[in-house]
């Protein structure tokens, strides 16, 4: 089996720059209003559980596009 370029990579002891924007507890600051955002406690609550479902649903769609794509081992960690 040809060996991966990102296994090189990872064998060069390369540090990288590019990981991605973690954007875990932070979905919904970027994309609601300041007015929904600053709403009493019930809200707050019911958002934040609302968005630990949304940042689950976006791990999982990330999961699944690494075994969708041929070229890419399915055992590689980089590709996500």
């Amino acid at each position: 089996m040809k060996k991966s370029w990102f296994e090189f990579i990872e064998t060069q002891d390369e540090i990288r720059n590019n990981v991605g924007f973690d954007y875990e507890n932070k979905i919904f600051e970027k994309t609601l209003s300041n007015q929904i955002l600053q709403g009493d406690e019930t809200r707050l609550s019911i958002l934040g559980s609302i968005e630990r479902v949304v940042y689950q649903l976006f791990e999982s769609t990330k999961y699944i596009k690494n075994y969708t794509n041929y070229t890419v081992r399915k055992d590689n960690k980089y590709v996500r």
